[in-house]
């Protein structure tokens, strides 16, 4: 039912957030002592020993969280992906009280008449679709105001909807660009600073430092692995093949009602959505420009 996928696409989204917050803050984390590490070791005074052996303890105590977010990893790809669907009210109150549907400040901020989400929603697209770092930063210097954890919700909601549509290049598109927006949001927050002011941080590490770079293609590749291992749960499989024996045309219907149902009813997004703006049509109008897009950026 639309209602039970509502509840699987919630909580896998809930999952996969908190789960990549940790991931990236201890990847990059990691590349950051590792490189700290190799600095020191061009200097062979004795008065850079200290500092030297700290950075060793840092950096091996670093890995040894990254291993242990990795065997987390594997537990949860066995386990919990294939008991999305099997939500009660306890886990159901659970995803109401997370982060997730907890109100910011940045929406505070903002007219609350007219979400981040619904006002730039298309520009929101647009970043999703860019494939060059140099495109990617000159879009967020140009909009600022993007560079946000809504805009990290949506991207990753937007690969949970693509990938269960079986638009896995498009999906590995997006994902690339939500993992982007999630290490910009991680570096601003060990740094204790907006992550406007920190987003060219992460693009010139990215693009010039090799151990930067690896991280985030590993947080990548495991992302849309978790992506994939999702869609391909018992629970999900099996309602899509109840639905589609009722109406084939069903699930492309359901998935694009499920993915704005989740919008409108998180605590960030106040107030209804227009059912003329975001009707079933102007998003299926969306899908099917997005091959396109993939072509021009």
């Amino acid at each position: 039912s639309s209602q039970t996928y509502s509840q699987g696409i919630e909580l896998a989204c809930q999952k996969e957030r908190e789960f990549v917050k940790h991931s990236v803050e201890c990847t990059w984390n990691l590349a950051e002592a590792q490189q700290k590490l190799g600095s020191l070791a061009l200097h062979n005074s004795e008065s850079r020993d200290q500092e030297s052996a700290q950075a060793k303890t840092e950096a091996a105590e670093l890995r040894w969280r990254e291993e242990e977010w990795r065997r987390k990893e594997e537990a949860l790809n066995q386990r919990e992906r294939q008991n999305l669907w099997n939500t009660d009210p306890v886990s159901k109150e659970v995803f109401n009280k997370s982060f997730i549907n907890q109100k910011r400040k940045e929406i505070e901020d903002e007219d609350v008449s007219e979400p981040l989400m619904q006002k730039h929603e298309q520009k929101i697209r647009h970043f999703g679709m860019l494939s060059r770092w140099d495109d990617s930063q000159r879009f967020l210097s140009d909009h600022p105001y993007l560079v946000c954890e809504e805009t990290s919700r949506y991207l990753m909601l937007w690969c949970f909807h693509l990938e269960a549509e079986q638009k896995r290049a498009l999906m590995e598109q997006v994902a690339h660009q939500a993992v982007v927006m999630q290490f910009i949001i991680e570096i601003a927050r060990s740094c204790n600073v907006d992550p406007r002011g920190c987003f060219r941080l992460f693009f010139q590490k990215a693009k010039v430092r090799e151990g930067y770079f690896e991280a985030f293609k590993n947080e990548l590749e495991a992302f849309k692995m978790r992506v994939r291992i999702w869609s391909q749960s018992h629970g999900f499989q099996t309602m899509l093949l109840h639905d589609v024996s009722v109406n084939p045309g069903l699930v492309g219907e359901l998935i694009k009602l499920s993915i704005f149902h989740l919008l409108q009813n998180t605590g960030d997004l106040q107030g209804p959505i227009n059912t003329d703006v975001c009707s079933l049509n102007s998003v299926i109008q969306r899908d099917e420009e997005e091959s396109k897009m993939m072509d021009t950026v």
